[in-house]
């Protein structure tokens, strides 16, 4: 996965190793295995399939991957944090130099590879607050979310490149930027950068507030099911109530299907990455596990070349305030 022919990985700002640009990870809390006893994400595991970034107990310490817990090329082709600790573990330096931006400002940041369907997730996590290597770090900023389609590059599958607005916190210090990606696949994926943030503005937000993207997965209730018509910021959150595959079979549905029967095409389009849903919206890059361009029906009236999300449509927040900040933590790992 390492180098240009990689699946979805932050590219600006650049993952804090050229050598493992993302890292696999799992979701849920069961881990299932392959026929030649590869790990695996359990794609029939209801905290899979939901796609609110439940991450597997075996990355309770490794939120940026590399979990010494997890065997088999496809989860573990970048080592481990053990053996690379320079590569996930966030309390060592990396590689790399940190980027440099101005806190309480717009960024745009740049995510490339080959995408999958689901949902993907923009946090930071500052290193005066904990070691940065724990889910729950992150959940103190999380700037913003996006839904994806199978996406591919016009003439090579992983030339992909989109951008993803934030805004930073008006805070100064050392952090982590973590891109999460919650997918309908065996593996879904990590990538981190370390970033610093100065310049607070006095006048500013105080340093505990934040902003997400307005997706409705910034603020939206994960107890309640979701019900047409109540999808939505700050009502209940878009997310798969069935799986995909059971038992090894598909099951006739996937979470893009999902998500614009509870969405509405045209709301679906608007909280999707910019040029990341092919099939439904449109836009410069080929249609993948949706089929074609335009031709995941229903799809958006008058799809064609171009796609542009309506986010970000920005809402300010404080940790425990936007429910994103406290979803629960996936624990208690079963193995199948």
């Amino acid at each position: 996965m390492a180098g240009v022919a990689a699946h979805e990985y932050m590219e600006v700002p650049p993952a804090r190793t050229d050598v493992a640009l993302l890292n696999a990870v799992v979701f849920g809390t069961t881990l299932c295995k392959t026929d030649d006893n590869v790990d695996k994400q359990c794609l029939d595991d209801p905290l899979s399939f939901q796609h609110l970034f439940h991450m597997h107990p075996a990355y309770d310490n490794n939120a940026c991957g590399g979990s010494p817990q997890i065997s088999g090329w496809n989860l573990a082709s970048e080592g481990n944090s053990v053996d690379h600790p320079e590569r996930f573990d966030m309390t060592v330096a990396g590689p790399e130099a940190s980027t440099t931006w101005t806190a309480g400002t717009e960024i745009e940041l740049t995510v490339h590879g080959f995408f999958h369907q689901g949902v993907n997730r923009m946090a930071l996590c500052f290193k005066e607050d904990s070691s940065c290597n724990h889910p729950s770090d992150f959940e103190n900023y999380i700037l913003g979310f996006h839904f994806t389609e199978g996406t591919a590059g016009l003439n090579d599958l992983y030339t992909p490149a989109m951008p993803f607005k934030v805004m930073l916190p008006n805070r100064n210090g050392k952090a982590v930027m973590q891109w999460l990606v919650d997918v309908e696949d065996v593996r879904s994926y990590v990538s981190c950068s370390d970033v610093e943030l100065t310049g607070a503005s006095a006048d500013g937000p105080a340093a505990d507030v934040y902003t997400c993207n307005g997706h409705p997965l910034c603020n939206c209730n994960t107890n309640a099911a979701p019900v047409l018509g109540a999808v939505g910021l700050n009502g209940t959150c878009p997310r798969g109530t069935k799986a995909s595959i059971e038992h090894g079979q598909a099951t006739g549905t996937h979470i893009v299907q999902q998500y614009k029967e509870q969405l509405s095409v045209t709301d679906y389009c608007g909280l999707c990455l910019s040029n990341g849903c092919p099939s439904t919206c449109g836009g410069e890059y080929k249609g993948f596990y949706q089929g074609p361009k335009c031709t995941n029906e229903p799809v958006l009236p008058g799809c064609g070349d171009t796609h542009s999300s309506a986010l970000p449509q920005y809402i300010t927040c404080k940790p425990g305030e936007c429910k994103s900040s406290g979803w629960t933590v996936a624990s208690g790992a079963v193995v199948v």
